[in-house]
């Protein structure tokens, strides 16, 4: 390994900037960022380099919805996610458990605190309830001093402490992620959410359309962004089956975890159920291109660690989704890279260019092209620093057998059923 000063460089076939695809480039790297991005022949004779014939260099992954905890650490690495945006939890608890966690790099982690609630929470171990509109602006201008960018309005939040609470995130500089339920579409909007989560409330028949092509259109008419999580839905339509246990990025969860997803109620559920979740999937997807030529933004997200979500492969699954719906994987590798980091606020990530972190990934293949190739990880650094992928799995193993329960932890000991009670 070069000196920290010291430029070395990656010598891949390819390079996927979070844009476009350059041929024939290499990528310096000094410290912990980019430094440069060169034509091969311009490489300085004698600097260090890595070859990586057959690969694709591209920024490391983002996954816009998670709920972390230090487990889920290792299995995102490995998969190339070395940023994500958690979207409630309790930030207080799970940071220290962070800090504990040693011999392995964090990926960046941008927090939007809580999710906040109405008078009733549904996961209370990363909820927080509110009876009054002062209570919830409150609450968003203590998220506020703390530095969080966004916030996270959640199912029982009603329409007064939606707008309550995004006219006061707006005034303070933060964005508003809605997960629609006692809100309805046309009411966030109208609020002044910025982003929905999981297309929650967007279904034709949640919004009195008549048939999915007209419900797509009015969804895609209305003027926010989207994280869509697809493979949220599809995993609870499909949970329990033996697939599951053949996959080999299992490895990278717990027992205790793998116990609970297939304890869940969704992995018993009865057929008609799962019939019923497989068609919401199929009209969540043929919304895709409906949203995509209207022009609204599409996030990719997990929501890792629901049940029967991997970490990091997640996201990988999630991108290929989308492409299933219709996406080009140029278009998917876009969004779960530059897209996601615009949402972010962030020009540090998500792009490979000079001055932005050293987070990159090397896939065999071509994901731009194939996306199924983001399965075929090759080598991960962040912060200019690579991961040893072995030794990283014999990190997860030792750490899975004393690791503390973290606050998302608790959602698996509820078996993920929701454990709705007063806020007070």
């Amino acid at each position: 390994m070069p000196e920290a000063s010291a430029e070395w460089f990656v010598l891949p076939d390819r390079i996927f900037d979070g844009h476009s695809v350059l041929d024939n480039m290499a990528v310096g790297v000094t410290g912990s960022q980019i430094s440069s991005v060169v034509a091969v022949e311009a490489v300085p004779s004698g600097a260090p380099t890595r070859l990586l014939p057959g690969v694709t260099l591209t920024p490391g992954l983002i996954d816009a919805h998670v709920h972390l905890a230090p487990w889920m650490v290792f299995g995102l690495l490995a998969a190339g996610v070395t940023t994500v945006r958690d979207v409630g939890n309790d930030v207080d608890t799970v940071v220290p458990m962070l800090d504990r966690l040693t011999g392995v790099p964090l990926p960046t982690v941008h927090w939007s605190g809580p999710l906040l609630e109405g008078t009733h929470v549904n996961w209370p171990p990363i909820s927080v309830g509110h009876e009054t509109t002062d209570e919830i602006r409150s609450t968003v201008n203590q998220l506020a001093e703390r530095g969080f960018g966004a916030i996270k309005l959640y199912a029982n939040a009603t329409p007064d402490l939606v707008a309550a609470a995004s006219g006061q995130a707006h005034a303070r500089g933060m964005r508003v992620l809605g997960h629609l339920g006692a809100t309805g579409l046309f009411e966030a909007v109208d609020a002044g959410v910025d982003e929905l989560q999981h297309l929650a409330g967007c279904l034709a028949g949640s919004i009195g359309a008549p048939t999915w092509p007209a419900g797509a259109e009015a969804v895609a008419a209305v003027p926010i962004d989207h994280c869509v999580t697809l493979i949220v839905w599809d995993s609870l339509a499909h949970l329990g089956q033996p697939r599951a246990d053949r996959d080999r990025a299992m490895e990278w969860v717990p027992d205790t975890i793998k116990v609970a997803w297939s304890e869940a109620y969704h992995a018993r559920q009865p057929a008609a159920e799962r019939h019923r979740r497989a068609l919401e999937v199929a009209e969540y997807s043929a919304a895709i291109p409906v949203l995509y030529r209207a022009g609204r933004t599409i996030l990719v997200g997990s929501d890792s660690p629901f049940a029967g979500l991997i970490p990091g492969f997640a996201l990988h699954d999630e991108a290929a989704l989308l492409v299933e719906a219709g996406l080009t994987p140029l278009d998917a590798m876009r969004a779960v890279t530059m897209v996601n980091s615009q949402a972010l606020q962030t020009e540090e990530v998500g792009r490979i260019e000079p001055g932005a972190i050293a987070d990159l990934v090397a896939f065999d293949g071509d994901p731009t092209v194939r996306i199924a190739d983001l399965n075929r990880v090759q080598a991960v650094w962040r912060g200019g620093v690579e991961i040893d992928l072995v030794k990283l799995a014999d990190l997860a193993r030792k750490h899975f057998l004393v690791r503390e329960v973290a606050p998302i932890d608790r959602l698996a000991e509820l078996r993920y059923t929701p454990a709705t009670r007063p806020c007070h």
